[in-house]
């Protein structure tokens, strides 16, 4: 492979995704970082599975945000109030969610989607992120962390400014997309991460967003020492099939429908 200069701590990866045709299958098998939960003794870290991922990037963001709007306007919160009901989810104090709750939560994620979608919704961090580059040139679906101790206006929680472990590194790729299929190749040895407690509206919101075409839209960190194997192209259907990951051709219709032109 010829050098190429990137921004990106890992060229290898960089050159891989800076060559692949927007739209194509992409195969990714990741170690998740986990989450801890518990104190002292009872420490423990959680949901750190081994999970081979199947996804498409280059995703057009402007169209997978107005069709997520577009289906929010279909939804019944009647039905969304009993179907909660019927799996015998409830709020943080054990009370059923209400039709208020689930009302308010589509009243948010429509004000969000159109915050998007005009370009007024940024994240508190998106200040630590930058496009990733290959030759000067952008790599969609994918950017890069970095450093900002030199920015008056933020505090960087870079591994190397904190110190701490579980911090990434400038440098790091974060590769996002539309998740149309997943397996757990190795279960977490602690289970999952523990059900946080929330506000109904709250518990309304991510169940909604689930069902919206952004609901399937994943963010993938890709660590320079990390554990992950990626594959983009045919042969990333050839890994998914070795991991018995299978995909919904009505899930990959609709992906398509969402891609870069």
């Amino acid at each position: 492979m010829s050098q190429i200069t990137t921004n990106a701590a890992i060229a290898a990866t960089a050159a891989v995704l800076s060559a692949a045709t927007v739209g194509r299958f992409r195969s990714l098998c990741l170690k998740l970082q986990g989450q801890y939960r518990g104190r002292g003794a009872d420490r423990k870290l959680y949901g750190n599975d081994l999970v081979h991922f199947v996804f498409f990037g280059g995703v057009h963001m402007g169209r997978l945000l107005q069709r997520s709007l577009d289906r929010l306007e279909d939804i019944d919160p009647n039905e969304v109030v009993d179907n909660l009901a019927d799996r015998g989810i409830v709020d943080k104090d054990g009370n059923p969610i209400t039709r208020v709750a689930v009302c308010k939560a589509i009243a948010d994620l429509a004000e969000s989607l159109r915050k998007s979608l005009d370009g007024d919704n940024t994240g508190t961090s998106s200040h630590a992120y930058e496009s990733l580059m290959v030759d000067g040139k952008k790599v969609r679906g994918a950017r890069v962390y970095k450093c900002v101790k030199d920015d008056p206006d933020h505090k960087c929680r870079c591994r190397n400014c904190t110190g701490k472990a579980r911090a990434p590194v400038p440098g790091t790729i974060y590769v996002s997309g539309l998740l149309i299929g997943k397996t757990v190749v190795e279960p977490a040895e602690n289970g999952p991460i523990p059900a946080s407690k929330s506000r109904a509206d709250v518990i309304a919101k991510r169940v909604i967003r689930s069902r919206l075409p952004i609901g399937r839209y994943r963010e993938w960190r890709l660590d320079p020492n990390g554990d992950y194997a990626m594959v983009i192209g045919p042969n990333a259907v050839h890994a998914a099939t070795q991991h018995g990951t299978t995909c919904d051709p009505d899930e990959v219709q609709a992906a398509v429908g969402m891609m870069a032109g």
